[in-house]
């Protein structure tokens, strides 16, 4: 049998201006930039070798937003991944095959471990019918108020 274990490759931390008058773009997320890619920067992996995403989707727009963030799409255009069905769970980038905060609620610091655990079940294939085929890496980023404090950990399965 193999190992259930899941290991962090990566993880990073950025905060932003609680004022949103003091951020140059209050579109930007550039808090969510900054983790996200500090974390996958640190773990050695390009957003091509993501296996999924479960990230904060707290508003439909905030996940708009951090998809722009994270590099998915250009600024204003996050919809378009939607669209494109590259984050459905057959797609290219599948992003909260959990079903995100709407399913399963938004419990003010649980959200963050309930994301970890999600990650992990799909990482050690338990997932159920919520399993991506062949996850092996995955992003899990979770925000405090208007991005303003941002998390963003790439877990890895470690066989």
């Amino acid at each position: 049998t193999a190992p259930r274990a899941v290991g962090w490759r990566g993880r990073a931390h950025a905060n932003d201006h609680l004022p949103l008058s003091r951020r140059d773009d209050v579109l930007a997320f550039a808090g969510a930039r900054s983790a996200f890619a500090g974390a996958t920067s640190e773990a050695g992996a390009a957003l091509s070798d993501l296996d999924l995403i479960e990230t904060h989707d707290c508003f439909t727009v905030a996940e708009l937003l951090q998809y722009e963030a994270f590099g998915l799409a250009e600024p204003g255009k996050g919809a378009t991944v939607i669209d494109s069905g590259r984050t459905e769970r057959d797609g290219e980038l599948p992003v909260n095959p959990s079903g995100g905060l709407k399913s399963k609620g938004h419990p003010i610091g649980a959200t963050g471990v309930s994301q970890h655990i999600m990650a992990a079940l799909q990482l050690t294939g338990e997932a159920g019918d919520m399993q991506v085929l062949g996850a092996e890496l995955a992003a899990v980023f979770n925000m405090g108020g208007v991005a303003v404090a941002n998390y963003c950990s790439v877990l890895e399965r470690v066989r």
